[in-house]
């Protein structure tokens, strides 16, 4: 079995108006664009993971998931990347989002709606709720 820990909070960067966003420098726009979402998995722990005092509501919820292993589950805590040259023709790879796999946002809601800090679902139904970004 698998636990997600997952973003149950908007990001504070959420409030920004499209005229405020406009304005963000360059490098605070990649912050922008990157930056963790409500519904993101975090991190995938094995099963009875001791999650810290932050680990919560309101910030977050964990998804408990016992079909699945830690060798499949790890992949839902990758980053979103591209490859990409700098200016003097060296490869890098480039942030475009913090995490590249999310979770039903309208299950978030009612986790955090009912209070429920944990949920457990079958390896079924949490890969129809998981998208790529």
């Amino acid at each position: 079995m698998v636990e997600f820990l997952i973003k149950a909070k908007d990001h504070w960067m959420e409030s920004l108006t499209e005229k405020e966003v406009d304005k963000l420098s360059k490098e605070e726009k990649e912050g922008y664009d990157s930056r963790s979402q409500k519904g993101d998995i975090i991190v995938v722990k094995p099963d009875n993971w001791k999650w810290g005092k932050c680990e919560c509501l309101p910030d977050f919820v964990v998804v408990k998931v016992p079909e699945m292993n830690m060798e499949d589950g790890a992949k839902y805590q990758d980053s979103l990347v591209e490859d990409s040259t700098d200016i003097n023709g060296e490869s890098y790879q480039k942030l475009l989002k913090r995490r590249k796999y999310f979770y039903d946002k309208t299950d978030v809601d009612s986790s955090v709606s009912s209070l429920s800090n944990s949920t457990e679902l079958t390896k079924e139904v949490v890969l129809t709720k998981i998208t790529e970004k």
